[in-house]
């Protein structure tokens, strides 16, 4: 894998990001936390972007080979202001990490055995991939509330942000 396809696989996780929290802004407090039903699998949109944020978080602190055992609690974000300060302090931290990255750190495995773990670049392709069924998810709760965030596809992206 290159860098540079990497790269722009990170830009369009936290441009998706960004897009489901700038929506998130127009909905009322009681609807970011509300309990949906049909569950979606996190109870709600707070609970299920909270999810997209900790596996962020949980494998670039992994891929780091930092302590990843904290989960990240709904409980601990009570508006969408609080959760956008924390996704913030997370971008931060995936641009440092993929500063850092090499072709050649990309294209190995890492953590306690490196010859059978997925490689790094495999790790952030799950992460994205994550956050994109998560996303969706988000994205029809919000279109329930009369509040779409519009295209969140790949392609949207690359012509927002041609290369």
């Amino acid at each position: 894998m290159h860098k540079a396809d990497i790269s722009t696989l990170i830009a369009y996780n936290f441009w998706a990001d960004e897009r489901i929290l700038a929506t998130c802004e127009r909905v009322s407090p009681d609807e970011f936390i509300r309990t949906i039903t049909p569950n979606p699998g996190w109870g709600s949109l707070r609970e299920t972007l909270v999810h997209v944020l900790d596996t962020e978080y949980g494998w670039r602190s992994a891929l780091q080979a930092q302590d990843a055992s904290e989960i990240l609690d709904g409980a601990d974000f009570a508006d969408v202001a609080a959760l956008r300060t924390r996704w913030e302090t997370e971008r931060t931290a995936w641009l440092a990490y993929e500063a850092g990255l090499s072709e050649d750190s990309l294209n190995k495995g890492y953590g306690n055995d490196p010859t059978t773990s997925p490689k790094v670049w495999q790790t952030i392709v799950h992460v994205v991939n994550h956050g994109t069924q998560h996303r969706s998810e988000a994205a029809t709760i919000l279109t329930g509330h009369g509040q779409s965030p519009g295209e969140l596809d790949f392609d949207t992206f690359l012509t927002e942000h041609p290369q």
